[in-house]
């Protein structure tokens, strides 16, 4: 912001006269003049030409007025971002996110909000950093992740509650004794099964060999806390996390893998693959999006209508069918 020496000293330069600027102003001419030679003391150089009539800039004078210029467009480009902001008739929202469903749903929320605010650019980023770290250094203005990775102090809204289900081929071996509790794909994105469907022993899938999961992933982390040290597929080993690529290998019949009933609303059903839902205190996550602005913040009200238009997408009786 231009302080009041700035805006007197530019005032000069437009009015080419002392007397008119300060009439302008309306401040006196001796207050005005003793400003001038404040200015050009800090400066340490005349900025204007007093020997020619009107006032002319000295060199030195030309650089400070096109500073000023400088600065007033900063000002004005800055007044019209904010506007624009709390108008919404413009601006940017950054998106970060690493979860597979994510990418499934982000697309139809992100129309969903376009439709609305087509003049607000959205910066999506599907990314293996640090998410509650781009949250505070300012790099993502929401982050969509599930609910217990998200740091402390951060705003968090849960979307959806997911279940974890273990997936396989219905020939993988270790589940014979329990393909009464198979589910189908219809019944798992319908959530049409009850918790007489559900597992409780975790110790029926001993003998069922997992796919590799890296330490670093959400599915490493909940595997080992539901299963154990369970066994794992040999001579394969996935060294990043892609649930794609894990999901065709056990197609392939390299083993089990641990997902949720909203990563299946997004795959093809397959003919040979069966479902098992868990009746276990651990196998539920909550998909969430977080955020770390307050209501001052000039992207809040950006902020707040794309966690709207999230919200509204999550509120049916059941999302997972508005994936496939």
């Amino acid at each position: 912001m231009l302080d009041n020496l700035s805006k007197y000293i530019y005032e000069i330069y437009r009015s080419k006269s002392v007397s008119a600027a300060a009439q302008k102003l309306y401040i006196s001419q001796p207050a005005l003049s003793a400003a001038v030679k404040k200015a050009e003391q800090e400066l340490g150089a005349a900025i204007f030409n007093r020997k020619t009539i009107p006032f002319t800039l000295t060199a030195e004078g030309k650089l400070y007025i096109e500073s000023i210029e400088k600065m007033m467009q900063l000002e004005q480009r800055m007044k019209e971002q904010i506007q624009n902001i709390s108008d919404i008739n413009g601006g940017t929202i950054n998106i970060a996110t690493y979860t597979n469903f994510s990418i499934f749903v982000l697309p139809k929320i992100c129309a969903k909000f376009h439709e609305k605010y087509p003049d607000v650019d959205i910066n999506l980023s599907i990314t293996t950093e640090d998410l509650p770290e781009m949250l505070t250094k300012n790099t993502a203005d929401i982050i969509f992740i599930f609910n217990e990775e998200c740091a402390p102090g951060f705003k968090i809204v849960p979307l959806l509650e997911e279940n974890l289900i273990v997936m396989a081929r219905r020939d993988t071996k270790g589940i014979e004794h329990i393909l009464d509790y198979a589910l189908t794909h219809e019944q798992i994105v319908n959530r049409s099964y009850s918790d007489d469907d559900r597992i409780g022993d975790v110790s029926e899938f001993k003998d069922v060999e997992f796919i590799y999961y890296p330490p670093n992933c959400t599915a490493f982390r909940k595997r080992k806390l539901i299963f154990g040290d369970v066994n794992l597929s040999g001579h394969i080993y996935p060294k990043n996390y892609s649930h794609r690529l894990n999901y065709n290998l056990m197609k392939e019949g390299f083993g089990a893998i641990l997902t949720t009933d909203a990563d299946i609303a997004t795959m093809f059903p397959g003919d040979d693959c069966i479902y098992f839902a868990l009746k276990n205190p651990d196998s539920k996550q909550s998909f969430s999006l977080a955020y770390d602005a307050t209501e001052d913040s000039p992207a809040y009200k950006l902020i707040y209508e794309f966690i709207k238009a999230s919200k509204e997408f999550f509120e049916c009786e059941n999302p997972l069918k508005k994936v496939i």
